[in-house]
Parts: structure tokens; sequence; C-alpha cells
């Protein structure tokens, strides 16, 4: 059986036209982006955070902003001693106006959310805590990881990103409070 040339020219059409068609109402190619990133984290975490271990750092500072849509919103220069948060200086990195602020321990938990969304209670700001947020958010929703990076000196959690993931086709809904993130700079290491 021999096909005519203008006969596979329309099945290649069709079959190009239905392939545009998906990816405009579904995107799967960002979820297939997606599932490569949520692997990427699954692969870099051991590496990062034995990287982190074999330094044996407890005692350090550095600075997070952080943004958990409409609950919370930290910001920061954060100081640890035996991997237990001592001093949070609150301070808006956004402007160089601002002047920084010691949060008094009482409050560094928010009194409605601190218990249930990690960024807002500052006392889960350790390299260590922050370790295990990917790891259980890996281990118990793998689909919520947006983004993470590694510090590639330390090994620690540099940023992370995570929340409702929707691809971008048009009969998903786009959904923009989706997120919460975090960004960790200018780390130092303490010296005692």
């Amino acid at each position: 059986m021999t096909y005519s040339r203008p006969y596979i020219s329309k099945i290649t059409a069709v079959i190009l036209l239905v392939g545009i068609l998906i990816q405009v109402l579904y995107d799967p190619i960002s979820s297939a982006r997606h599932s490569l990133e949520v692997s990427s984290v699954r692969d870099q975490l051991p590496q990062a955070r034995a990287k982190w271990e074999a330094l044996g750092i407890t005692d350090y500072a550095f600075e997070i902003i952080g943004d958990a849509r409409s609950i919370c919103q930290p910001s920061a220069r954060i100081e640890v001693k035996g991997d237990v948060v001592v001093k949070v200086e609150t301070k808006d990195f956004s402007s160089e106006d601002s002047t920084p602020q010691i949060l008094f321990p009482n409050k560094w938990t928010d009194p409605d959310w601190g218990n249930e969304v990690f960024l807002c209670n500052y006392n889960h700001f350790t390299l260590t805590k922050t370790f295990e947020l990917v790891e259980q958010t890996l281990q118990n929703f793998p689909s919520s990881i947006l983004q993470a990076d590694f510090d590639p000196v330390y090994g620690f959690v540099a940023s992370f990103k995570y929340g409702i993931y929707t691809g971008y086709g048009l009969l998903r809904p786009q959904i923009n409070d989706c997120c919460n993130v975090f960004r960790i700079q200018n780390f130092q290491q303490s010296t005692r």
C-alpha cells in the first residue's frame, strides 16, 4: 500500500495541528520542564547536604529575604550559634535607607501562622532546617517544588520556591498567589 504525497502532507498537518492544540490547551512542555526541575533537586540535595555537613559549620550569619504570599514576608539578618537562631535583625533590603532593628525572641513567630508556615517563624531559619524543609517537600509534595538552588561553596539551600504548580495552558487555571519563596544571601561563617 503506497500513499500519495498529498495524503502524507495532510496527515502531517493534522498531527502538527493536534500537537499545537494540546500544547496551547494543556502545556505539556512546561510540565516536563517542571518534572526535570524536581528530579534535579532530588539529585542535587544529597550532595549539597553532605557538603554542608562535612564542613561542620554551626555558627554563622546570613540574610534571608522571603515571601509567603499575603501571610508573612521575612526580611532579616539572622545569627545562628550551635545551630540555633540567637539573633534576628529585621531589615528592608530593597531600601538602602532601611535601618536594621533587633527583633526580640517573643516576636520571632507569627502568632497566626508560625507553626504552619515555615517562613512565618524566624526560629526555622537555620540552614539545617532549610534542608529539612526541602527534604520534607520532596517526600510529601514533590510536585510543589518550583525551584531550588544550592550554594556552590557551602552546599546550603541558597533559594527555594515551593507552592502550587500549574502549567500555562489555556485549560489550566493560573494562580497568582501560589508560592512561598526565600533567598539566602551574604552568608558568613562565625569565628569563636
